[in-house]
């Protein structure tokens, strides 16, 4: 009897921490969030960059996002931070991911958080 408990609390506590896991990872790209950033065409410097844009995969709500920007410019690395506001279902450009001006620059986006806005 005691092992048939031991196997129950055990099944349960696997169920109860695996599940909420599973729900978040299957609501969109993996991240869970419903903002993306994606990456297409050409720009910048003999067109090695790449155009940034960032995506709502919701398409009844608008979200403040904040992103982290990552820029490298003579081999030094500075990051901030910065919030974008983006409709329902909308796409909105950040920018090219290389310079077209001396000194190049690379530039990268993250999404730190979203929150839904009324």
């Amino acid at each position: 009897m005691k092992r048939h408990f031991c196997f129950t609390g055990l099944l349960f506590s696997t169920l109860v921490l695996c599940l909420p896991v599973q729900a978040i990872a299957a609501t969109d790209d993996g991240t869970g969030f419903k903002n993306s950033i994606t990456e297409e065409g050409e720009c910048g410097h003999e067109n090695l960059g790449k155009l940034q844009f960032l995506n709502n995969a919701d398409q009844a709500s608008g979200y403040e996002v904040t992103l982290k920007a990552k820029v490298t410019r003579e081999g030094k690395i500075s990051e901030s931070l910065e919030t974008q506001k983006i409709e329902a279902g909308g796409k909105k450009r950040l920018g090219c991911s290389f310079s077209d001006v001396m000194p190049l620059t690379s530039y990268s986006w993250s999404i730190i958080s979203e929150t839904k806005t009324p």
